[in-house]
C-alpha cells in the first residue's frame, strides 16, 4: 500500500525527470505535474510518480468491485512508453481537469468517486477507432440487463470511459441492496389452475376446470407484476397440461391468465405490484400507515374455448379409429343367438374363453363345475383394452374417462359454452362392449352377489394384527463372513429394522403346518417404508408366519393309554432364543449356498469345454424376524404389581419367511434328509434331478470347508428352499450346542463313505475328488 502525498496540491517537476513506478517509467518534463509518493514502511525513500499514472490508477481502484481492465498492464505500458504524435496532445483527456475534479471531490469529503466525463471522438483526427485511446474498460453484463439503466451500449468512439460508468454510484448501492438483503417478508399464496371457456355451475362462473390440473405456490414476494404473474401462470400449468393432452397439440399464444374477477392480466401496466395494495388493511393500533397482510389469490390459465371443442374433436377421431380397429379384430358372422367372445361355443350357450364343463359359468379362469367362477387368469381370447396397430406411437389415444372427467356441465345460458356432443361410436346399439351375457347368467351372478348368508366373520375376526419391528436376514458373502468377526453371527441390529405391522391368520383351519418345534401360519406384512427389496417391499406382502412352541401332558392317564398333547408357547425370552437358532442356521445356509453356486461359475467360465448339464438355480427363501409388541401380564418377576397390563413391551417373537407358491403338480418335498448324504427321492420322482444336484452341492462345502459343515435338510419347492439345517464336525462345537438339535454331527463324519458322487460330481470341470462310497445295494 502507498501514501500520495500533496495529493490535494499543486505540485510540478522542478527538473526533467523519469517517473519512478516501474510500471510507468516515463519522461516527466520540468513544471509537469508530479507527485511524491511515500513509502508506507517507515525509513524507506519514496518515489516520485507522474500525476497522470496516479490519477489512473486511482480511479481503477475505485471501480474495482465492478469493473475489469480489458488490456494487459504490459499494453498499458507499452502506450505511456510511446512518444505522442504532434498534435495529439488535445485529444487525450487534460490532467489538469481531471486534476482539478479529484481534488474537488476530496474537499467535499465524500467518499463517491469523483464524477468522470465522456470524451467524444472527434473526426477526422487521423486515430483509428479500432483502438480508442486511454484505458479500455469494460462494462458488467448485469448494467446491460439493470432494470434501471435498460439497454447500455458503449459509446462508439468514446476516449477513457462510457456513459455508462457515470451510474457507477446508484449501480453500487442497488447491487449492494440486492445481495444482503434477506428474503422477502411480504410474500403472498397462489392457487393456481387450468380452465377452458364456458359456463361452470359454480355461482357467476366463467370457466371450467380441466381435470384435477391445480397448483398451489406459497412465498411468492408481493410486489411481483403482472408479467410475473403470467410466466410463473404458464411454467405451472402448461407442463400438466400437455401431460392431460396425450399428444393434443395446444396453442399456446392463445391462452390468457386471469385473475378471480376474471380480469386479463396482460392488461395491466408493468413494474407495478399487482395484489400487493390488496394485501394492505388499516393499522389496529391507529396508525396512519396501513398494515401488510398475506393471502391467497386465484389465477387461471385460460384455454380458449374454440380451442377446446378441437381438442374434444381429436378425441372423437382417436375413439372412432378405435372402434374400426375393433370391429374389424372381432368381427365375424352371427346368428343373434350366442355371443362369441374367442371361445369354443356349440351354440346353445355363451363360452367367455374359459373351460367349462356345462355344470356353472366361466369368466376366463379355471372352473370346478360346482359354481360360478370369475377367475383373473386369462387365456388371450377375452376382450381388453389394446392399441390399435395403425395408431401412431407419438400419438397416444387417451382413454374414454379421461374425456368425461373434464367436461362436468354444460349451460344454456352462456353463449361460449361448448355446444352439446353427439354420442360416441361407443354407444351405438348393437356394440360388443354393451352385451350382457344373458338373463340367466345375470341372475345368478346377482344372487350371489347379493347374498347375506356369507360367514364373513373369518375374514375380519380370526385375524390378529400385531405392531412389530422387523429384522430382515442377509445374505452375506462367505468370504466376508470369515474376514469380520461381527459378521459372524446374525444378531438384530437396530440400525437394519424396520417398523411396521403383521397380520396373521390364528385359526387351525388355517394353518399350513405344524412341525416337531414350530407352528406355521399365512401372514401379510406391511413396513413403513417400503423397502426396496425381499419382505416388505410391497405393502400386505404374503409371508408365513412360524412361532417355536413346545408339548407338555396336561394330565395323568392310565398307563395303557396314550397321554393327551397340548402346544404350550415359551416365554418371551425363550421364544426370542429359539427363534435366534433357526434364524442363525438360515443365515449361514444363504452364506454356504451363495460361495458354492459362486464355485459353480468360476469352474464353468474357466474351463475349456461347457458341461454337458444345465444348472439348477435355487435359493433360500427371504426371511426375518418380527419383535411383536403389544400388551402382556405382569408378573412378580417383572417388578410390577401382578396381573397389570404392560404395554409397549416384546409380547410374541416371529420367524417371517417367503411364501412359496407351487404349481399344479408340484408339493412340498424333502430332498435331502439332515440323517443321510443321498437324495429321500426314488428316480421316477418328481424333483429326484434337482435333489442330486443338491447332493453334489453339500460335496463341494464338504471339500472347500475342509470337512468342516455343509448344508443339508434340503426341502421346499423346484425353486424356493426353505427351513434348512447346518451340520458341523465335532471339532466344530467342542460338546456345545452350536446350530441347534438338527446338527447331527456324525453325518459329517460319515459322509465321505455316505456319499454318492454323480455326474456332477464327476465332472472334470469342477475339480472334485470322487469318494469311496457304499454300494447301492448296502
Amino acid at each position: 500500500m502507498e501514501l500520495v502525498s500533496q495529493f490535494t496540491e499543486d505540485a510540478v517537476a522542478q527538473e526533467d525527470r523519469n517517473c519512478d513506478r516501474p510500471t510507468c517509467r516515463r519522461r516527466i518534463a520540468k513544471n509537469d505535474p508530479c507527485h511524491y509518493v511515500a513509502n508506507i514502511i517507515p525509513g524507506q525513500p519514496g518515489r516520485f510518480a507522474s500525476a497522470i499514472m496516479i490519477l489512473i490508477n486511482y480511479d481503477i481502484q475505485i471501480l474495482n468491485v465492478s469493473v475489469r481492465r480489458a488490456l494487459p498492464i504490459q499494453l498499458a505500458t507499452q502506450g505511456m512508453q510511446m512518444q505522442r504524435p504532434p498534435g495529439m496532445s488535445h485529444l487525450l483527456p487534460d490532467p489538469q481537469i481531471i486534476h482539478q475534479s479529484v481534488n474537488d471531490a476530496q474537499r467535499k469529503s465524500t467518499i463517491n468517486p469523483p464524477p468522470v466525463v465522456t470524451f467524444s471522438q472527434p473526426s477526422g483526427s487521423g486515430i483509428s477507432r479500432t483502438r480508442t485511446p486511454g484505458p479500455d474498460l469494460l462494462v458488467p453484463s448485469s448494467w446491460q440487463h439493470s432494470q434501471s439503466l435498460g439497454q447500455h451500449n458503449r459509446v462508439a468512439g468514446a476516449a477513457g470511459y462510457s456513459v455508462s460508468h457515470t451510474q457507477y454510484t446508484s449501480e453500487h448501492e442497488w447491487w449492494g441492496k440486492l445481495s444482503y438483503a434477506p428474503p422477502p417478508a411480504e410474500t403472498i399464496t397462489l392457487e393456481i389452475s387450468a380452465v377452458y371457456e364456458g359456463n361452470s355451475r359454480k355461482k357467476s362462473g366463467r370457466g371450467i376446470n380441466i381435470g384435477n390440473i391445480c397448483e398451489g405456490k406459497k412465498d411468492i414476494d408481493a410486489r411481483i407484476d403482472a408479467p410475473g404473474l403470467i410466466n410463473l401462470a404458464f411454467d405451472t400449468v402448461i407442463p400438466k397440461l400437455f401431460i392431460f393432452g396425450n399428444g393434443f397439440l395446444w396453442h399456446i399464444n392463445e391462452f390468457t391468465v386471469r385473475d378471480a374477477a376474471w380480469v386479463d392480466l396482460s392488461t395491466h401496466q408493468h413494474n407495478i405490484p399487482y395484489f400487493f395494495s390488496q394485501c394492505l388493511v388499516p393499522s389496529r393500533h391507529g396508525q396512519k400507515a396501513p398494515t401488510f397482510k398475506s393471502k391467497q389469490f386465484t389465477l387461471a390459465v385460460i384455454v380458449p374455448a374454440a380451442q377446446w371443442v378441437e381438442y374434444e374433436e381429436w378425441l372423437d377421431n382417436i375413439e372412432e379409429h378405435r372402434h374400426r380397429q375393433s370391429v374389424a379384430q372381432f368381427g365375424g358372422a352371427d346368428d343373434g343367438n350366442s355371443v362369441d367372445f374367442g371361445g369354443a361355443d356349440d351354440g346353445n350357450g355363451i363360452d367367455f374363453g374359459g373351460a367349462d364343463d356345462g355344470n356353472g359359468i366361466d369368466f376366463g379362469g379355471a372352473d370346478d363345475g360346482n359354481g360360478i367362477d370369475f377367475g383373473d387368469s386369462e387365456d388371450g381370447n377375452s376382450i381388453e383394452d389394446f392399441e390399435p396397430e395403425g395408431a401412431n406411437s407419438n400419438t397416444r389415444a387417451p382413454s374414454l374417462s379421461a374425456k368425461q372427467t373434464h367436461v362436468r356441465a354444460e349451460s344454456d345460458s352462456s353463449t361460449v359454452s361448448p355446444p352439446c356432443k353427439k354420442a360416441g361410436p361407443l354407444m351405438r346399439k348393437g356394440s360388443d362392449e354393451l352385451r350382457l351375457p344373458g338373463r340367466d347368467y345375470l341372475r345368478l351372478a346377482l344372487k350371489y352377489g347379493g347374498s347375506t348368508n356369507l360367514d364373513v366373520s373369518s375374514k375380519v375376526f380370526d385375524r390378529h394384527h400385531e405392531d412389530v419391528q422387523y429384522y430382515p436376514i442377509p445374505t452375506r458373502s462367505l468370504p466376508d463372513i470369515l474376514k469380520t468377526p461381527q459378521y459372524r453371527s446374525f444378531e438384530l441390529d437396530i440400525s437394519d429394522s424396520s417398523i411396521g405391522q403383521l397380520t396373521i391368520d390364528v385359526p387351525l383351519r388355517s394353518m399350513i403346518g405344524i412341525g416337531a418345534f414350530k407352528t406355521a401360519h399365512p401372514g401379510w406384512l406391511t413396513l413403513s417404508p417400503v423397502v426396496s427389496s425381499g419382505l416388505g417391499s410391497r405393502t400386505q406382502h404374503p409371508v408365513v408366519v412360524k412361532r417355536p412352541f413346545f408339548r407338555a401332558p396336561i394330565q395323568a392317564v392310565a398307563a395303557t393309554a396314550t397321554a393327551s398333547l397340548k402346544i404350550t408357547r415359551y416365554s418371551s425370552a425363550d421364544e426370542l432364543k429359539n427363534v435366534l437358532k433357526e434364524s442363525k442356521v438360515m443365515y449361514w445356509a444363504k452364506s454356504l449356498l451363495d460361495y458354492t453356486y459362486n464355485y459353480i461359475d468360476h469352474h464353468i467360465s474357466t474351463s475349456s469345454i461347457p458341461p454337458p448339464f444345465d444348472i439348477p438355480r435355487v435359493r433360500f427363501v427371504d426371511a426375518g424376524v418380527a419383535l411383536g409388541y403389544g400388551q402382556r401380564t405382569a408378573t412378580a418377576s417383572t417388578g410390577s404389581k401382578p396381573g397389570a397390563k404392560l404395554g409397549g413391551t416384546v409380547s410374541a417373537v416371529y420367524l417371517l419367511e417367503e411364501r412359496i407358491t407351487f404349481g399344479d403338480n408340484e408339493e412340498f418335498t424333502k430332498f435331502i434328509h439332515n440323517m443321510d448324504c443321498i437324495p429321500s427321492l426314488d428316480a421316477d420322482e418328481c424333483g429326484y434331478d434337482l435333489a442330486v444336484f443338491l447332493a453334489f452341492t453339500q460335496h463341494i462345502q464338504y471339500v472347500q470347508t475342509e470337512g468342516l459343515a455343509f448344508i443339508s435338510d434340503y426341502q421346499g419347492s423346484l425353486t424356493l428352499l426353505t427351513d434348512p439345517q447346518i451340520l458341523t464336525h465335532p471339532s466344530v462345537s467342542e460338546g456345545g450346542d452350536v446350530f441347534g438339535d438338527g446338527n447331527i454331527e456324525a453325518m459329517v463324519n460319515e459322509f465321505e463313505r455316505k456319499h454318492a458322487c454323480n455326474h456332477y460330481c464327476k465332472w472334470p470341470g469342477f475339480g472334485l475328488q470322487p469318494f469311496v462310497s457304499l454300494e447301492k445295494d448296502n
